[in-house]
């Protein structure tokens, strides 16, 4: 295996493109992704014209045995199976009604007296530049290169059609960057007989769904695999999913390319580039969107402020996805004013979890939290907490409907997992101030007014679930950032 740590000799906008799927779709987006094709030569055999009871009756016939149970002793079978191949033979018009061969019979027997020699396959599989894992395909004959033209910054435009119906589309291409490494794996033998084999039986799967006219061929051995392969484009086209999400189509017509929409997933974090070029497929007509098209939108929106690393937070993405979809819901044309409301009440539960995800390392604490705190002594707590959140660098003081939060409320939160916002930020300080690694500790250097946000969030929130009026979107929008902002600070700050 070869790793490459400069990939700029490798690929660039020059590269060659292969191209196998076409058809004009204007809301398609095309994906140029860096692959390696390995040429790969591989003996096929031949097919044969007989098997090997016919060619044994066809020879012993010739031999003059035509008697069907001296056939049978013969060959070691049953008179009846004798029977039935000679039968076989005649129909073939091989052997004669008495069961002597026919002239064609006699010129078969000549032509498959040797074994026919194998024909050498040639064909290509192809290994991602990234990781150097082999594509699960098989590519038979000529390489499908692309036709394409530089647009006024040098990238690829895709060419297709015909000359009195042309078609272009345009690319982003993906190239590993100055801090990507660029893998060159040869395959072994048996990888290539790995992949043929996984190509070959989804083949017969989707046999009636496949418009590719390229066989697969039964591979047994590979006998030659380059040393040096060539590297190219793949043309991978991304469109919009019925369900409002993005999909990658099989090049090769299997349907949708799941492992190549992960890949392409790995690389979202990094690449805003391509962020920004798959994010019009999602969601869906923004005049009618549906629930489904609503939630794809939520999904692609906290993925890209979190980046994906909060998909090991389940709970937590799935609160802050609500809230981004009551968000969108909200900012519809036709949205009722209450709408803004949710929003609120979803983000308070977002951070609510979040705060949750962080106490469960603490939850054995000895002594108890919040055995720290005063039980009827407010303005001791207040004191208290204001002091810890000074020494841990937040604003202080603290707003004084946090920091006067009861005692009880906080001991709730900590042995039964209830309660609402403030006990949790309270119990958060709490765990803070006994352990310096604790993400609030960590906040407070960007984010120092946090503690205050939140508390804002908690008044609106609490607006909001009273009779009163209706929340100002403004305000609505600025508590969602507070949002993002605490689940980032709690679950993702290193």
């Amino acid at each position: 295996m070869a790793s490459f740590g400069s990939s700029g000799s490798v690929f660039d906008k020059d590269t060659p493109i292969l191209r196998l799927n076409h058809g004009k779709d204007p809301n398609a987006r095309w994906v140029l992704w860096p692959l390696f094709a390995w040429r790969v030569v591989a003996p096929v055999p031949k097919e044969r014209k007989l098997n090997l009871f016919q060619r044994a009756v066809l020879g012993l016939a010739r031999a003059g045995v035509v008697r069907v149970d001296e056939v049978g002793d013969r060959l070691l079978i049953a008179p009846d199976l004798a029977g039935l191949v000679a039968l076989e033979l005649q129909q073939m018009a091989l052997l004669d009604f008495a069961g002597r061969p026919t002239q064609r019979g006699l010129t078969m027997l000549e032509d498959i007296e040797e074994e026919p020699s194998d024909e050498a396959q040639v064909g290509h599989v192809l290994s991602d530049a990234f990781t150097g894992k082999l594509w699960p395909r098989f590519l038979t004959g000529d390489l499908p290169i692309a036709s394409f033209e530089a647009n006024d910054n040098g990238w690829p435009v895709l060419l297709s059609g015909s000359a009195g119906d042309p078609w272009k589309d345009r690319t982003c291409s993906i190239l590993p960057s100055g801090r990507d490494s660029v893998v060159m794996a040869r395959p072994s033998a048996r990888d290539v007989l790995r992949v043929a084999r996984l190509h070959r039986r989804q083949r017969q799967r989707d046999f009636e769904e496949i418009d590719d006219a390229r066989d697969v061929p039964r591979l047994q051995r590979v006998s030659f695999v380059d040393d040096r392969p060539q590297p190219y484009l793949m043309a991978l086209r991304v469109r919009r999913h019925d369900s409002g999400d993005w999909m990658v189509d099989d090049p090769f017509g299997h349907g949708e390319a799941v492992e190549l929409r992960a890949r392409f997933e790995a690389r979202l974090d990094s690449d805003q580039r391509l962020r920004a070029w798959l994010a019009p497929l999602v969601g869906g007509d923004p005049n009618a969107p549906t629930l489904k098209h609503l939630q794809a939108e939520a999904e692609w929106k906290v993925e890209e402020r979190l980046t994906l690393a909060i998909r090991q937070y389940e709970l937590a993405r799935d609160r802050i996805i609500a809230m981004q979809r009551a968000l969108l819901e909200a900012q519809s044309y036709d949205a009722p004013l209450d709408k803004w409301d949710d929003v609120l009440v979803k983000a308070q539960r977002a951070v609510e979890r979040a705060l949750h995800i962080v106490y469960e390392r603490y939850r054995d604490a000895r002594p108890p939290l919040f055995t720290k705190l005063a039980q009827v002594d407010r303005e001791f707590n207040r004191r208290f907490l204001d002091a810890m959140a000074a020494d841990l660098h937040f604003q202080s003081p603290l707003p004084k409907t946090l920091s006067s939060v009861r005692r009880g409320k906080v001991q709730s939160a900590e042995q039964y997992g209830s309660g609402s916002l403030r006990p949790l930020v309270v119990l958060g300080l709490l765990c803070a101030d006994r352990d310096d690694a604790h993400p609030l500790r960590l906040a407070a250097r960007t984010s120092p007014d946090l503690l205050h946000r939140l508390d804002d969030l908690a008044t609106a929130r609490d607006r909001a679930a009273h009779d009163g009026t209706a929340a100002w979107p403004q305000k609505v929008q600025q508590h969602v950032d507070t949002t993002y902002a605490a689940v980032e600070a709690l679950l993702l700050a290193r």
